[in-house]
């Protein structure tokens, strides 16, 4: 059985660009049958930290530039803000890094 993989999405605020980006990466997951194994929550840049310490995440995804040492695995995901090209090479990495994490 695989891991069921647990997705921190952040912006700025936590708010618009976070859940535009949540819902693409819930899109792209309904599109490869795992819709069911991942979960995705927003949070803010400033509660990333906090959010990460609880030990319940496996993946960070942002839109913001972050230069910070975290405990799992980090995308920097603006290209889906962008156009079609750069939308698809960040959505890639993102499952890339789910079925990794899947498997372990």
């Amino acid at each position: 059985m695989s891991k069921k993989v647990k997705i921190l999405c952040c912006c700025g605020a936590g708010i618009c660009t976070s859940n535009y980006l949540r819902e693409e990466i819930e899109d792209r997951l309904k599109e490869e049958g795992l819709s069911k194994d991942v979960s995705v929550t927003l949070c803010r840049v400033t509660d990333v930290e906090e959010t990460l310490a609880s030990g319940n995440m496996d993946l960070l995804v942002t839109t913001v530039e972050m230069n910070g040492d975290y405990s799992v695995p980090m995308i920097r995901a603006l290209g889906v803000m962008l156009d079609d090209a750069a939308a698809k090479k960040a959505l890639d990495e993102i499952m890339d890094n789910v079925k990794k994490i899947m498997k372990e």
